[in-house]
């Protein structure tokens, strides 16, 4: 039952954040656990502070690449092309079972004006190559290897991932949290087929 109840709250705490159930649908206190509600405001508020992000100008950071090399976000962002900043860790199951779809879109919108930017949350350099290459992702890796308490974290407030930010080519963000077919349909709204 409790394995049940932990199911239904992750369900209905990520539909809203994937854009699936307007929020105001779900009622908390229709849960059965006090810890239940209370991870399920916490997700909404994360999501509410997400949400505030666009519009607004992306915020620059600079971490290094696979070679140990710095760089800074403005050199991908801003440059006249759709970026998706990818946050990720090598040893986050949601996000590696999330990457089919983004390299699939990447493959199929790249030549047309999109990139990506993966900024990882890994504190393991071996694990965090392996990775890339494993799930075959062709864009820019960055990444300080400090975990949570990565530059990334704190400047874009990630508490929770796969997270991802849609920048426009002006750098201006213009969605967050695109997975699954929700990527795949504003890539189309942008690009076309």
């Amino acid at each position: 039952m409790r394995r049940i109840l932990t199911l239904a709250v992750l369900v209905m705490a990520l539909l809203p954040a994937m854009g699936q159930v307007p929020a105001r649908r779900i009622q908390p206190n229709k849960v059965d656990s006090a810890e239940a509600a209370r991870r399920y405001q916490a997700m909404m508020a994360m999501q509410a502070e997400k949400q505030k992000m666009i519009g607004k100008q992306f915020t620059d950071l600079e971490e290094a690449d696979v070679n140990g090399e710095m760089h800074k976000l403005s050199e991908y962002v801003g440059k006249g092309r759709w970026v998706l900043v990818d946050f990720w860790a090598s040893w986050c199951g949601p996000c590696r079972a999330e990457m089919p779809n983004v390299v699939a879109n990447y493959e199929k919108y790249h030549d047309k004006g999109f990139d990506i930017v993966g900024l990882s949350f890994d504190k393991s350099k071996d694990a965090w190559v392996r990775a890339i290459s494993d799930l075959k992702m062709p864009w820019i890796h960055l990444s300080d290897l400090q975990g949570w308490q990565s530059v990334a974290s704190s400047v874009y407030n990630i508490r929770s991932i796969p997270a991802s930010l849609l920048i426009d080519p002006n750098g201006k963000i213009v969605a967050v949290d695109l997975r699954g077919e929700l990527l795949g349909e504003k890539l189309k709204e942008i690009f076309g087929e």
